[in-house]
């Protein structure tokens, strides 16, 4: 039993802004597989953000990293190395290697995007 003063923390929110952070390992779910977070690179500027008493118990969600992210590189694109895209019928599209190394979900619908499920968090304004 917990002391009356002892907050419980819902391992299943974001410490950051409190909503769902969908991660697979904190769910109560039998499944328990690759999470959404092996797939970006979660800066030390955004976990600095975390509370302490949260550290290393809550894990962020999709919207603060990419956010993080967006805020970070805005109008800054990384360079394009060769093998990061490839032509189809006149257009150019970026490998699922480059969005990984941008590091967030621009929300344009890119084809190999890492970040699929992310798009309806990703609407760019």
């Amino acid at each position: 039993m917990n002391p009356p003063s002892a907050k419980i923390i819902d391992t299943t929110q974001c410490p950051l802004c409190g909503k769902p952070n969908n991660c697979q390992l904190c769910t109560d779910a039998a499944y328990k597989g690759s999470c959404w977070c092996a797939q970006v690179e979660i800066p030390e500027g955004l976990l600095a953000q975390i509370p302490p008493e949260l550290k290393n118990k809550n894990c962020l969600c999709r919207a603060c990293v990419m956010e993080f992210h967006r805020a970070k590189n805005s109008g800054a694109t990384p360079k394009i190395l060769p093998g990061d895209f490839y032509f189809d019928n006149g257009l150019m599209v970026f490998t699922a290697a480059y969005h990984r190394r941008r590091g967030y979900c621009c929300g344009s619908g890119c084809r190999h995007c890492p970040y699929e499920t992310d798009k309806r968090l990703s609407v760019v304004t």
